[in-house]
């Protein structure tokens, strides 16, 4: 079975004596190069690799029990002078990781409250069209629910799209 690089990086930096159980990650950023860094709580550093053709890295957050850090991957884009966020990445403490690539880029994503669900919004690159919302689970990328809306007004949404975007 052959791994990507960002599972055996992440895997070899995650065995460490102290045990998963006890360790979290404590901190997430991006530094002044623009490489993401994580920390976890036994200070130990990990700076994951960009994928095939990532330019960047951005929105690095972790979760609310600091047991899993998200961010999106820009990439490349034909019609735009900047790159568009086309996957999610959450990396969870034993270093395996969820990848949820969607076709319309990711402009926003969020944590949703009860800890087992990511929020994303998405809408193509140009133009005021519809905003789609899905509500992914962190394990498997699966499609839980999906919103859509027309207008900047969350109030017509679901409250899980509510609750995760910030105002």
């Amino acid at each position: 079975m052959r791994h990507s690089p960002l599972v055996i990086v992440v895997a070899v930096a995650l065995t460490t004596h102290t045990s998963s159980a006890q360790r979290t990650f404590r901190q997430a950023d991006i530094d002044s190069i623009g490489q993401l860094r994580i920390v976890l709580s036994d200070n130990h550093v990990i700076w994951p690799p960009k994928d095939s053709n990532q330019v960047a890295f951005e929105q690095v957050a972790l979760s609310a029990d600091h047991r899993i850090v998200g961010w999106l991957a820009l990439y490349p884009n034909c019609c735009t002078s900047y790159p568009i966020p086309l996957k999610l990445v959450l990396l969870r403490l034993d270093g395996s990781h969820t990848t949820i690539r969607t076709e319309v880029p990711i402009w926003q994503w969020a944590f949703a409250v009860d800890g087992r669900n990511v929020v994303l919004r998405q809408a193509p690159v140009h133009g005021g069209a519809i905003k789609y919302y899905e509500l992914r689970e962190i394990r498997t990328g699966r499609v839980v629910a999906a919103a859509e809306t027309d207008s900047a007004s969350l109030t017509a949404l679901p409250t899980w799209v509510r609750a995760a975007m910030p105002r």
